[in-house]
């Protein structure tokens, strides 16, 4: 997945125009997005959406977290939802093992975990979460995670415009996590939605940390998360050549003035793969 678009399950319009976008995966939040006063309500609208819901798409809700009190609703939900297109659902605040082992007892068997960390304690036991064989993705949670260790802000998720950089850590350490257990990560989302070029910077850097994708909040941050996501034509041609290049050599090989490698080709291949999942 390259661009998850989350939206308030309060809002039944929203969900509506969500499933028209070219996001990949749609997660249905439960959670922050939506106030204690219309949690009920979020629950209902989602449920009589999905009697009539028809998609292709990755399909997830985002629950409450593990000490609230709407848990036990929230369960009753998913339990309601099983046959359907629901394909995981999200939890929040995850800051241990203990917490994905709870929601393991908790939840139906059939529902893939797709794993928030957003605390200080979450990332120093971000390896442990992620050899779960539960767990299908982790994704990162700036603004929680901002507030646990008591970083800077310029905007809610956003580091203070000084160090600019300061979430790269948080995220590599997280993608490290997830990749080493053959899980995918996530970056969280952009939230000044109307700044394309902040967009950009956050995705590109993103990406290069190796993260898969990275969550939306407004539809128009999807194309770019897409398209920043999404080898390109130049990428695959020349992973192909590096490949190529490699196979033909008794070695390490020179490649247009660069030194290329076992590693290099590899490096290569999985460029390759993810190009290849992205278009079926």
């Amino acid at each position: 997945m390259r661009s998850l678009l989350c939206v308030p399950g309060s809002k039944p319009a929203m969900l509506q125009k969500a499933f028209g976008t070219s996001a990949d995966q749609i997660i249905i939040d439960l959670e922050d997005s939506v106030t204690t006063l219309d949690k009920p309500l979020a629950r209902e609208n989602v449920e009589e959406f999905f009697r009539s819901l028809k998609t292709d798409k990755r399909v997830s809700i985002r629950l409450n977290e593990r000490s609230s009190d709407e848990i036990k609703a929230d369960r009753n939900l998913i339990r309601a939802l099983r046959g359907g297109p629901l394909t995981s659902v999200i939890l929040p605040k995850i800051h241990t093992l203990d917490d994905v082992r709870f929601w393991n007892r908790y939840l139906p068997r059939e529902f893939s975990f797709e794993v928030q960390i957003e605390s200080a304690m979450g990332l120093v036991n971000t390896a442990a979460i992620a050899a779960n064989s539960r767990v299908h993705s982790l994704a990162f949670g700036p603004a929680d995670f901002m507030a646990s260790t008591g970083m800077p802000s310029s905007a809610p998720g956003t580091p203070s415009k000084e160090v600019p950089r300061a979430l790269e850590y948080p995220l590599s350490e997280i993608v490290i996590a997830a990749h080493a257990y053959g899980k995918l990560a996530y970056d969280g989302p952009y939230f000044e939605f109307a700044n394309q070029v902040g967009l950009s910077d956050s995705a590109n850097t993103a990406r290069a940390l190796g993260a898969d994708g990275k969550w939306a909040i407004h539809p128009d941050q999807i194309s770019i998360i897409n398209e920043l996501f999404t080898p390109s034509e130049e990428e695959i041609e020349t992973a192909q050549r590096i490949i190529d290049a490699f196979d033909n050599s008794s070695g390490a090989a020179n490649f247009n003035g660069l030194m290329i490698d076992e590693a290099s080709k590899k490096v290569a291949e999985r460029l390759l793969e993810r190009a290849t999942r992205i278009h079926k």
